[in-house]
């Protein structure tokens, strides 16, 4: 334990004077198993994993521990340039770092884009495979590399990897040892005892947007106000899509209505999640202060709340060179079971995947009410998204499986951290359960910020939880270590 205590101090002077952005992986493809729970089904797929090994390879210390981030709902390289953290700790102790994709995302489709998504295909499409996907490759990477069979293994993730990292501790704890689960939104599902309480994820979007001046969301609800005047006539639809720069006209229909209103509010969602205090590409530094300052020059300017509206969803979806001269929604938002958004465009494929997902097992009740937020009132109606799932997927989606099945409170070695600044974080595990289940919060963190790497510009409180998170898996390092020695003795 003295040397991991010597090992932290080493950990603490790692930080980079810019944003971090971790080392090239190697990457590779396991023949990873289609079904792992019928014998009868003997396909295979290609599954991509990434690894970076040099650390491990560079140092001498004893017990050096395999650092796994468990794929999710995008390309693999998503979560591997934005786990940061993983990697400045990580080479402190020497951690082998090992990054597999998740099934049915990124490159890693069982059977290409349309195949994949049969009925009796994107069936499989479960956590309980993803789990075992994880753990066949871990087998597999530990005989490849030579690892020790008993290595230490910790498993990190934010959002649904964090979930997934808090799962695999809790389905298979003789092969991972612990795990940090940042922004693992677990406890966020309908009819859960406890669980969140209505109007909480779009509660703290619209308290990130008055950061900047609290007049802002009224300037919101008043456009929204707006335009549900405008749309009531032909002539009010012409000029409503001109004044949020559509690139189609717009039909009457009520649900052409509300897809705009999910347009706008993905939008505040992303930006809310993605509300860090440095600039990613052209995502400006707290991005949620940019859109309140455009929403209130433009008003100012012109006394046209729904067009200032639309100039300030450009924070999001108009961030990036070649600039949109109008905006397709199509081809920006998918309108599917998770109404804060499925990712890209009708038919992409992780959008797809994870709208399947969300009518499964995903199950967040997260919902709009007009009166703590600045969106039009939309109450949760399972009845409603249980229709859209037969009619999409020809499934029924199941609240009461990922609590029941991975009960935390009866799991050893959790970190679960959240930030206040992260609409999901209603949802996280806020108290600790002995010493077993540790909650830390970081009032200045956006959407699992303590996973990303160091940056000069980061609050002190989410530098302080990286510095504590370290400390407290270091301790679990050397209870392993202690573990391991009096089995051999």
């Amino acid at each position: 334990r003295a040397v991991l205590c010597c090992v932290l101090f080493l950990f603490l002077g790692v930080y980079s004077q810019t944003y971090y952005q971790p080392p090239q992986p190697q990457q590779y493809w396991y023949t990873q198993e289609f079904d792992h729970f019928d014998e009868s089904d003997a396909r295979t797929f290609q599954q991509r994993y990434l690894i970076y090994d040099n650390y491990y390879n560079n140092s001498t210390m004893a017990n050096k521990p395999m650092f796994f981030c468990p794929g999710g709902e995008a390309d693999v390289y998503g979560g591997y340039n934005h786990n940061g953290f993983m990697f400045q700790y990580g080479e402190t102790i020497g951690a082998f770092q090992l990054f597999p994709e998740h099934r049915f995302y990124g490159d890693s489709l069982p059977f290409g884009p349309t195949e994949s998504y049969t009925p009796s295909n994107i069936a499989k499409l479960t956590i309980e495979q993803a789990l075992q996907d994880y753990v066949e490759i871990i087998a597999y990477v530990i005989k490849e590399y030579n690892l020790p069979e008993d290595i230490p293994i910790i498993a990190f993730g934010g959002s649904y990897p964090g979930e997934l990292a808090a799962f695999l501790r809790i389905t298979y704890p003789s092969v991972v040892d612990g795990a940090l689960a940042s922004s693992a939104p677990v406890r966020y599902h309908p009819f859960l005892e406890g669980g969140t309480q209505p109007g909480a994820f779009y509660r703290v979007v619209t308290k990130d947007f008055a950061m900047e001046d609290r007049e802002c969301p009224s300037m919101v609800k008043q456009a929204f106000s707006d335009m549900q005047q405008m749309f009531g006539s032909e002539s009010g639809r012409e000029q409503l899509a001109t004044d949020l720069q559509l690139c189609s006209p717009i039909n009457s229909t009520s649900q052409q209505l509300r897809l705009i209103d999910l347009w706008i509010e993905n939008a505040f969602a992303s930006l809310g999640m993605e509300n860090y205090p440095y600039s990613i590409g052209d995502l400006p530094a707290y991005p949620m202060r940019e859109a309140c300052s455009v929403m209130k020059s433009n008003v100012q300017a012109t006394n046209n709340y729904v067009y200032s509206l639309g100039k300030t969803v450009g924070v999001w979806y108009n961030q990036s060179a070649p600039y949109l001269t109008c905006f397709n929604i199509s081809e920006e938002y998918y309108p599917c079971a998770d109404i804060t958004g499925c990712g890209g465009g009708v038919g992409d494929p992780d959008a797809m995947s994870w709208d399947y997902q969300s009518c499964t097992e995903l199950i967040a009740d997260v919902d709009t009410n007009g009166v703590t937020d600045m969106f039009p009132s939309a109450p949760y109606n399972f009845a409603s998204l249980s229709q859209y799932c037969k009619d999409t997927w020809g499934v029924q989606p199941d609240p009461f499986k990922l609590p029941h099945k991975y009960n935390y409170t009866d799991a050893t070695r959790i970190i679960f951290s959240n930030g206040f600044l992260d609409p999901w974080w209603p949802g996280g595990v806020l108290q600790s359960i002995g010493s077993d289940v540790i909650a830390l919060q970081m009032k200045s963190a956006a959407h699992h910020l303590d996973l990303r790497g160091s940056d000069p510009s980061d609050p002190a409180d989410v530098t302080s939880t990286r510095e504590q998170e370290a400390s407290i898996i270091n301790g679990w390092l050397a209870d392993i270590a202690q573990e391991k020695s009096n089995r051999m003795n």
